[in-house]
């Protein structure tokens, strides 16, 4: 395998060396070696392991930071700070079908606040137990109910967005990548159209459009 990172990258963490094209390609960069520089990128995020690591305490059931929360920083990472504001939102997707569900969400997201009130983050909490999938559109999968976290990732409308990461009790990371790392990696924002239709999908679009100018993600 060609050599990917220069070690002076490594040893910084700012990873400006990084070869955005031969670690988007399958054929160039084993799926492994992208997790492994993705969790750089991530632990290189104080507020970012800071915030997981005070999830984790609360220990939600099948939880993990998804989406925007796992893409904006390693795009911040590959191209440079975005030009508008808007990086800083946390996603958090849990799976609890209990029947206390709803009353323990309320709970979960009191303490998440308190745990992350000094930090920058927006933060969203969603329990995928709790949710059906519905589209407009009739040739789209609809009324079918998530059994996991990870089948939420698959059915997530932007197709580079199904990601989610789990930092563990032992400091190790949980990666959950449905459609493997490829596309978060090439920045190219892809619908997922069994569970998207054009025009949400274009709205996704248009707001990271609007934090990165200069590059094509599409």
């Amino acid at each position: 395998m060609p050599k990917l990172v220069r070690h002076s990258a490594l040893a910084n963490a700012n990873l400006e060396y990084l070869d955005q094209a031969t670690l988007a390609d399958p054929q160039l960069t084993s799926e492994e070696d992208r997790k492994r520089l993705l969790e750089l990128v991530l632990r290189s995020n104080a507020h970012l392991i800071s915030a997981m690591k005070g999830i984790g305490s609360l220990r939600l059931p099948d939880w993990c930071i998804s989406g925007p929360s796992i893409a904006w920083p390693l795009w911040t990472a590959l191209k440079g700070k975005p030009a508008m504001a808007g990086n800083h939102q946390l996603y958090i997707t849990y799976y609890d079908p209990s029947e206390q569900a709803l009353e323990k969400e309320a709970t979960y997201l009191r303490h998440i606040r308190q745990i992350l009130s000094a930090g920058p983050y927006q933060v969203h909490l969603s329990n995928q137990a709790g949710h059906v999938i519905h589209h407009d559109s009739e040739r789209m999968s609809n009324g079918t109910p998530v059994t996991c976290t990870a089948e939420a990732l698959v059915r997530d409308p932007v197709q580079t967005y199904a990601l989610g990461v789990r930092l563990e009790t032992n400091g190790t990371f949980t990666v959950l990548a449905p459609f493997g790392l490829s596309g978060v990696f090439s920045m190219k924002m892809e619908r997922n159209t069994g569970y998207c239709d054009e025009e949400h999908f274009l709205y996704k679009l248009r707001r990271v459009e609007v934090m990165w100018p200069g590059v094509a993600l599409r």
